[in-house]
């Protein structure tokens, strides 16, 4: 199984020219389609999605991942489901590491000590969630991309606007004449 596709807007290197990254982008936007249920955090969802909350913290999960999804112009409310999943997930990754603060690494099962099921179990919680969040872009790598991505372009705008608003000559210090 390979890995899923990066969206348009975190395609690096020269393989593809930026009207071609930009053609692209627009068409995910678009495919994506509106987060107006994600702006609105619990109260977007249906009743159906939201008994697929276990508890509370997933709830709160819940909420908190759909507002900043909702600023991601990658995610929409197509993703609802994913992120339920993931506030879920996240959820139980606490009840699991509570349980080792309770029990430590070592329980004993009569007098034999045994290792604690629950840090296994929140080794799989982890490794869960890294597949959520990078099926959705919101892995460290995916992240840190679309950061210097976007310092690029901003730098790239700046850069152009530097030369063509004749700004270059007071940034550097040069005074403009009409001298003939």
């Amino acid at each position: 199984m390979g890995r899923h596709n990066k969206p348009a807007s975190q395609l690096q290197g020269n393989h593809k020219s930026q009207a071609e990254k930009k053609r692209l982008v627009k068409f995910e936007q678009e495919t994506v389609g509106a987060s107006d249920r994600l702006e609105q955090g619990l109260d977007g969802l249906y009743d159906q999605e939201l008994n697929q909350l276990r508890d509370g913290n997933a709830e709160y999960n819940y909420d908190i991942l759909a507002w900043e999804a909702h600023k991601s112009s990658a995610l929409g409310n197509i993703h609802i489901s994913d992120l339920i999943d993931l506030a879920n997930e996240m959820s139980l990754l606490k009840e699991y590491e509570e349980d080792i603060k309770i029990y430590k690494r070592i329980i004993f099962v009569g007098e034999k000590p045994v290792p604690n099921p629950a840090i296994k179990m929140r080794q799989d919680s982890l490794k869960t969630i890294g597949v959520i969040k990078s099926r959705l872009g919101l892995g460290a790598v995916d992240i840190v991309t679309l950061a210097r991505q976007k310092a690029e372009m901003n730098e790239t705008d700046g850069l152009t606007n530097l030369f063509t608003k004749d700004i270059a000559g007071k940034a550097f210090g040069e005074e403009t004449t009409n001298e003939v």
